[in-house]
């Protein structure tokens, strides 16, 4: 029986740590490098992964068997020649990029690359929100056609894509985010337990929302929703992230005051602390591809409150249990979705003394094995299509 075939690939993000586009390559970088696709036709990864600045807060320990190549550039406008040098001497089947600005670089470099070495480009974002110019769109149109493949978070993702850039359905293809549902599950469980029944005998909701602290998230808009709720005694919001905003957030809650009960508690690589500490989990961003940080949320069975923030997070949580899905991105129905949140977890509470973790049987794709499988196949077949 011959050996399985090596195929070697090249991931690019700009650092490790950070954002949930690094968490998910580093990720994927670690799945590939320490599995085999199955199969008849499985075959070895041979990860590479190359970064281009210093790592950012929680960056994560790889596997000995990623091989990390550190480009020390900083900005995504200078790492031209260093790629192409480094591509030209890894020579790679598949490079694949995971950020946007990045992603443009990669296509316009493509030229330059051996002639065996497949592009693809994995889209974090919703384009027709994100880049609604005419020029933009132009832009990502004409270099995204060079992409030998272009991977999404969604199929509604993809199909506003295909809308925007006018590239045909044939190249895209919908690979979920990886989340280790079961270990934060469990992690959540043992940490509960380990509270005590501290979290239940408390009489306020405990709203949770995590995030970068930039426009886009929606943290303005969130401040100002809590601020029109009707706040009981003991009810506390608290905000995980870091970001330029923040100065300017705290300022917000001050002007509300609503201070008091909102809690900024910066970065944390580790969150199963506050998840356990939870009732309620809000994302009240304006943009958003898919969002890690309300996966893992739902991973630690908690009741979800979400702006519709994308056309996949709309396809994803419409009609789902223990989902309250705001009507449009505006301060006064993402109110009225945590007011009605906060409601059924009392009410619940009252009832039940209810500590049971909430089942979403939407995270099933999301699974890490099952979705790690999902991009192994996805990467095997997109390193044996004919290059464009």
């Amino acid at each position: 029986m011959s050996e399985p075939k090596h195929i070697k690939i090249l991931l690019l993000i700009p650092h490790l740590g950070g954002g949930g586009a690094e968490h998910v390559m580093a990720t994927v970088a670690a799945g590939l490098a320490t599995s085999l696709a199955s199969g008849p036709d499985a075959a070895q990864f041979e990860v590479h992964l190359a970064v281009l600045a210093a790592d950012g807060d929680g960056a994560p320990q790889l596997p000995e068997q990623v091989r990390v190549h550190r480009l020390a550039t900083g900005r995504v406008r200078h790492a031209g020649l260093k790629l192409v040098r480094l591509v030209r001497a890894v020579q790679p089947d598949l490079v694949l990029s995971g950020m946007m600005h990045l992603n443009l670089l990669v296509l316009a470099l493509q030229q330059w690359f051996p002639v065996r070495t497949r592009v693809g480009i994995r889209l974090n974002t919703t384009l027709s929100q994100a880049y609604p110019g005419a020029w933009t769109r132009w832009a990502h149109a004409t270099l995204m056609r060079r992409a030998d493949a272009v991977l999404c978070q969604s199929e509604a993702m993809a199909d506003d894509a295909i809308r925007h850039l006018g590239i045909s359905r044939e190249r895209f293809r919908v690979v979920p985010n990886p989340v280790a549902v079961e270990r934060i599950r469990q992690a959540v469980q043992v940490q509960r337990r380990s509270d005590g029944s501290s979290r239940y005998d408390r009489s306020g909701i405990r709203v949770l929302c995590v995030g970068r602290l930039a426009y886009e998230k929606g943290v303005d808009m969130l401040l100002e929703a809590w601020q029109r709720l009707p706040i009981h005694d003991g009810d506390e919001l608290v905000i995980l992230g870091e970001g330029r905003e923040r100065a300017t957030l705290e300022a917000i809650s001050r002007r509300l005051g609503v201070e008091a009960t909102v809690r900024f508690a910066g970065y944390m690589a580790e969150t199963i602390t506050e998840l356990a500490a939870a009732d309620v989990y809000v994302q009240p961003s304006r943009l958003e591809g898919m969002p890690n940080a309300l996966l893992e949320a739902a991973a630690a069975g908690l009741p979800l409150v979400s702006t519709p923030c994308s056309a996949g997070v709309v396809e994803l949580l419409r009609n789902a249990d223990g989902v309250w899905l705001a009507e449009t991105i505006q301060v006064d129905t993402l109110a009225a979705a945590l007011r009605q949140a906060m409601d059924a977890v009392r009410a619940r509470r009252t009832a039940e003394n209810n500590n049971r973790q909430m089942e979403h049987e939407f995270l099933r794709p999301f699974e890490q094995e099952a979705a790690l499988q999902t991009w192994s196949q996805c990467l095997l077949e997109m390193s044996r299509r004919p290059r464009r």
